[in-house]
């Protein structure tokens, strides 16, 4: 009897390698008698610019090793994000160039691109892979028609053969945690440009640092609960994945019993001991049911015991569910403001006022300490957003005490948004490949007096008193309103520097020359990560 086939899984990815998607794809497969192997390509949108000039390129001979490694399977899958369809092109190209494999596409931005999808890939998987995927590799191994299974598109006589979408998984339970096992697992290391093997070692440093008391920072394992998400904001693709979902038995939005969030926590946490922190990486945590947060709250500080950090939203935080939480190992939280404008909130869709935002921060604010200073995620870039809405931002974020952060991200038109359509219709993007692919997530605020004062709040705990000056009518804000775009520009550098030295000489004083060395390898490699999170 031969080996079973061989799925490879490549996947373009930020810097921590979580791969959500990617590895409950691997381990259901697994589960099932498969063989599998992942590739990571972890790098970051750092290199991206404002502009949609710059493509970011794999190295050939990086690309020719990840070919190699596809050569014998039965099928290569890809997912990637939006921003990364440059990158799921060339490994795509060369994989059916070297290793002459049939590649699928999927992730949010196949499912809503098909079509597009298909200009690359021999099919294409619109929903969940996991079924998906097992279908089709059973369909290619035994050569029966791989044209007509659910949620596989593909194209039959240069004609798209449309197989509609793959039905959502009712009991997400019913999936292996994902595959962190290491085993056939490799890695792009981009110091020295080749496909490496990703041992315990490796894997663990590329966890994320989460910030802890006194300035340490915890080694955190990510995980996500549920699917989907309760909101329908107009920038995200949630909405346009439950309009397509719609006819659909199983609702978009699903979440994991705790029980089985408690068994894939164990498992880690008994591989992995250098793991001392938990990252729940769901849209807003505090979506959840109190009686399921009851649950989860008494079974994580019985069976886990150790801090954990997760994002709410302004409608779902409440004082029960923080207290719950904050029992149970809560040491963080992030929230979405995104901005003060009403105006702009309608235009995204939010449905909190500004004075609940208030409210669920002044709400935070009362429990620092024992929580950590939050971070609070706010949207710059907005073409149709005047001086007066950012300005009501600033004045926002002026009521919400400090210390807190801000993660400053860039308006994005993924596409299947409300907010893409919008832009399109009236001429805003012109040129989807530059303005949607190639666009940062982050780009520095721009350079006029509100972008200045929303910089200046970047600061954990910059004084509120002169935010409050610059604020007023008055002589200080007439001598810095309408200034060049190079004046506010230095602001930015001097500011950065600032915030550089301040953690450096943090680091210093508590012997972290690792994180600085870390830092120095960053700059070296020309490959920053900009999440644009300050503080």
């Amino acid at each position: 009897m031969g080996l079973p086939p061989l799925v490879v899984l490549v996947t373009p990815t930020p810097p921590d390698l979580s791969a959500f998607g990617v590895r409950s794809i691997s381990a259901h497969l697994r589960r099932k008698g498969l063989r599998t192997r992942i590739i990571f390509l972890p790098g970051s949108l750092g290199l991206l610019k404002q502009g949609g000039t710059f493509v970011y390129r794999y190295p050939e001979a990086a690309l020719r090793q990840v070919a190699e490694h596809c050569r014998g399977a039965t099928l290569v899958g890809l997912s990637f994000m939006t921003n990364y369809l440059d990158r799921a092109a060339q490994c795509t190209r060369a994989i059916q160039e070297i290793a002459g494999v049939p590649v699928i596409w999927g992730g949010v931005h196949a499912t809503l691109r098909p079509e597009q999808a298909l200009e690359y890939a021999d099919y294409v998987c619109v929903g969940e892979g996991e079924e998906a995927l097992l279908e089709l590799t059973a369909a290619l191994t035994s050569q029966t028609a791989a044209d007509a299974i659910p949620g596989v598109w593909t194209k039959v006589d240069g004609r798209i053969r449309d197989n509609g979408c793959r039905p959502l998984i009712a009991d997400l339970d019913s999936l292996p945690a994902p595959d962190v096992s290491n085993v056939e697992h490799y890695v792009l290391d981009p110091i020295h440009e080749q496909i490496i093997p990703l041992t315990d070692a490796l894997y663990i440093d590329t966890l994320p640092l989460v910030p802890y008391y006194h300035n340490a920072r915890l080694k955190a394992y990510r995980i996500m609960t549920d699917r989907g998400c309760p909101h329908r904001c107009s920038y995200c693709n949630v909405p346009a994945l439950k309009d397509k979902f719609a006819g659909d038995a199983v609702p978009y939005f699903r979440s994991r019993s705790v029980p089985h969030v408690m068994a894939e926590l164990e498992d880690a946490l008994a591989r992995f001991p250098q793991i001392k922190a938990v990252q729940f990486f769901d849209d807003t945590f505090f979506a959840r049911p109190v009686t399921w947060l009851r649950e989860f709250a008494e079974q994580y500080k019985k069976r886990i015991k150790m801090p954990f950090y997760c994002q709410a939203s302004p409608t779902t935080l409440t004082q029960e569910k923080l207290r719950l939480l904050m029992d149970a190992g809560m040491v963080y939280v992030e929230m979405g403001v995104q901005t003060g404008s009403p105006r702009i909130r309608a235009m995204y869709g939010r449905k909190e006022s500004n004075a609940q935002i208030v409210a669920g921060a002044r709400l935070v604010h009362k429990h620092v300490p024992p929580l950590l200073p939050p971070h609070y995620h706010v949207i710059m870039d907005n073409p149709w957003e005047t001086m007066d809405d950012l300005m009501q931002t600033v004045q926002l974020l002026h009521q919400i005490p400090k210390p807190y952060g801000l993660a400053i991200s860039s308006l994005v038109f993924f596409p299947g948004t409300a907010i893409a359509r919008k832009a399109m219709q009236e001429g805003i993007i012109d040129d989807e490949e530059k303005q949607v692919f190639r666009q940062p997530f982050y780009i520095p605020p721009t350079r006029h007096y509100p972008g200045l004062l929303l910089y200046l709040q970047s600061f954990m705990h910059f004084p509120q008193s002169i935010i409050a000056v610059l604020l007023r009518e008055g002589p200080v804000r007439r001598l810095l309103e309408g200034r060049p775009a190079w004046f506010y520009g230095l602001f930015h550098v001097v500011g950065e520097a600032c915030r550089a030295v301040a953690k450096a000489w943090k680091l210093i004083a508590r012997g972290d020359i690792s994180r600085i060395r870390a830092w120095i390898d960053r700059q070296r490699r020309h490959d920053p990560v900009v999440a644009g999170r300050k503080g």
